[in-house]
């Protein structure tokens, strides 16, 4: 069972040794200011909009840190998630193979949300996993857009 106030720094150490293992250290360097917008600056603005601006979203006891009820070491593990997804959106050129990137780390936050539902940590209100589907969809898409506006993707992947 996950404890108290552990679930946000457990997701964070779950998602950085899985950018580590993934991730050489040169393209986390690289790929860094990408995952701090994407990641961190994306996800304090999802969650106080979908918490504190909307109610859709209520994260209880979750994290060690909270600022205005967001949970900030959380919020901090999309860093290490969105570094990796830069580096595998823009590591492989096949469409197909770029299509599965993008919707696994969707269905990964499905996942999360479903585990901390389950777990007490978190309650929806007139909310359910498809919205957080759709929305981590988009989010990721448009991650993808700016990679790909920014000539970062491989030539090959470009439509």
């Amino acid at each position: 069972m996950i404890s108290g106030n552990m679930a946000g720094i457990l997701v964070l150490l779950l998602t950085s040794i899985i950018m580590v293992l993934i991730v050489s250290s040169e393209r986390i360097k690289e790929l860094w200011k990408f995952g701090v917008a994407g990641g961190l600056v994306v996800a304090l603005i999802l969650v106080y909009l979908m918490q504190n601006v909307l109610g859709f979203w209520a994260f209880i006891n979750v994290d060690i840190i909270n600022v205005a009820g967001i949970p900030i070491l959380l919020s901090t593990a999309w860093i290490p998630a969105v570094i990796t997804f830069g580096y595998l959106i823009t590591k492989y050129h096949e469409i197909t193979l770029m299509s599965v990137i993008i919707f696994i780390f969707p269905l990964s936050a499905v996942v999360v949300h479903y585990i901390f539902i389950n777990f007490g940590l978190l309650q929806y209100s007139h909310w359910n996993l498809f919205y957080t589907f759709l929305t981590s969809l988009v989010i990721h898409l448009g991650l993808t857009a700016y990679l790909y506006m920014s000539d970062q993707l491989p030539n090959s992947a470009k439509i």
